[in-house]
């Protein structure tokens, strides 16, 4: 009696698990860069991310775009040497909408006088890319 209720259970639990992998599909698409700081930059890289933020705010409030300052786990951050790095993240609903917004900041002034200002404060040599479907 008992390996019968826990069949059941486990095939309740699978059904739910095929259920979730089906609705997937309408998660949002997360796209991050992480960049290494360069050492003494980082009130520098601060003010960058701030006035990121506050340009995305201001211009484009349908974004869901932002930069924060903090240490994250890449393929250029060690363990015994902790750097300082800058992430760039944005969500959008698929790939697409995500190059459309880049290709809108990349026509920005405003912005793209902010990427110039990022030369010699982040490290744009060594940074990683992710992407992935956000889960809820």
């Amino acid at each position: 009696m008992r390996i019968a209720v826990v069949m059941i259970v486990l095939l309740g639990i699978v059904g739910a698990a095929e259920r979730e992998v089906a609705g997937q599909d309408e998660d949002l698409f997360v796209f991050r860069r992480i960049c290494n700081i360069e050492p003494g930059q980082e009130v520098a890289a601060a003010a960058i991310a701030r006035a990121m933020d506050d340009l995305v705010a201001r211009k484009y409030p349908f974004a869901e775009m932002s930069v924060r300052i903090g240490r994250w786990m890449t393929g250029f951050q060690s363990l015994e040497q902790p750097t300082d790095q800058i992430m760039f993240s944005e969500r959008h609903p698929d790939p697409d909408m995500r190059q459309d917004f880049a290709d809108i900041l990349l026509a920005d002034d405003e912005f793209g006088a902010l990427q110039l200002d990022m030369l010699g404060v982040v490290d744009l040599t060594r940074c990683t890319e992710t992407r992935f479907r956000e889960r809820p």
